[in-house]
This record gives C-alpha cells, sequence and structure tokens, in this order.
C-alpha cells in the first residue's frame, strides 16, 4: 500500500508541475531548466519570508540519501526541501526572488539545516547550487 501511495503521489505531482507555465530563465541564479514567471500567484494561503538555498542530487549534497527525497521521489528541480512544521511535505509552492521572478515547486524534501523559515531549492548540478547562492525569498504557499 505504501509503495501504491508513493506511486500515487509521485504522478499527482508531476501532474501538478506539468500545468504550471514554464518558461526559460538565465537570471536569478536558477538553471535555466527551471520555471519562472513573473506575477505573483493569486491563490494562496499564507506569504512566509525566508532564506532560501540550493542543492542537487547525489552525495555531495544530499548525503546519504542521494537521489532521493524524504518522500522517496527524485531530487529534480521543482523540489524544494522544508521544515515540515512549518510548511507540511506535499504542499505546492511559488517562490518569489527579489528581482521579481519567481518559480513553482513542490515541498517534497528536508534537510538537516532546513530548518523555520529555511528552505532548499532542488537543482540538477552541485555547480548550479553553488551559483543560486543564499537568497531573500517569498514563499507562497499554494491553495
Amino acid at each position: 500500500m505504501k509503495n501504491i501511495k508513493q506511486i500515487l503521489f509521485s504522478v499527482v505531482t508531476i501532474a501538478a508541475l506539468a500545468l504550471a507555465v514554464w518558461t526559460p530563465i538565465a537570471s536569478a541564479g536558477v538553471n535555466s531548466q527551471q520555471g519562472i514567471s513573473h506575477n505573483s500567484p493569486e491563490n494562496y494561503k499564507n506569504v512566509l519570508n525566508a532564506v532560501a538555498t540550493a542543492y542537487a542530487p547525489g552525495p555531495h549534497d544530499n548525503g546519504k540519501w542521494g537521489n532521493l527525497t524524504h518522500i522517496g521521489t527524485q531530487v529534480r528541480p521543482g523540489v524544494i526541501a522544508v521544515d515540515p512544521r512549518v510548511i507540511p511535505l506535499g504542499t505546492k509552492l511559488y517562490i518569489e526572488f527579489a528581482n521579481g521572478q519567481g518559480m513553482y515547486g513542490v515541498a517534497e524534501d528536508t534537510g538537516g539545516a532546513i530548518k523555520g523559515n529555511r528552505i532548499d531549492i532542488a537543482m540538477w548540478t552541485v555547480k548550479e547550487a553553488y551559483k543560486f547562492g543564499i537568497q531573500d525569498v517569498k514563499v507562497y504557499v499554494l491553495k
């Protein structure tokens, strides 16, 4: 039953991300294969000010978990690591960067240093994660 739930969750997550409008991004230190938007979402429950960092799949950034998230899905762009006491796992999010651009993602991971209003955004490579650096962001918790 657990595997069926994980598969169903993965399918729903992928479908939700596929419905988002994705366009190329070259600035804000975000992977060019991730999607951006220039408008804040209209349907959200809450907005949090947060500090964002980035990480990549594999042991360099993700230790013994390698390419897997906390819920068992693959680490990939669009995955956001959160403190589940602040943002429940499975929550759809919109991350707005200081330059006004933003991206949609889903809270699928946690991290040892991800406490309180801190998030970690998955990238494809360690180089992209380093380039992202540390940024102040607004996190929209979507309905």
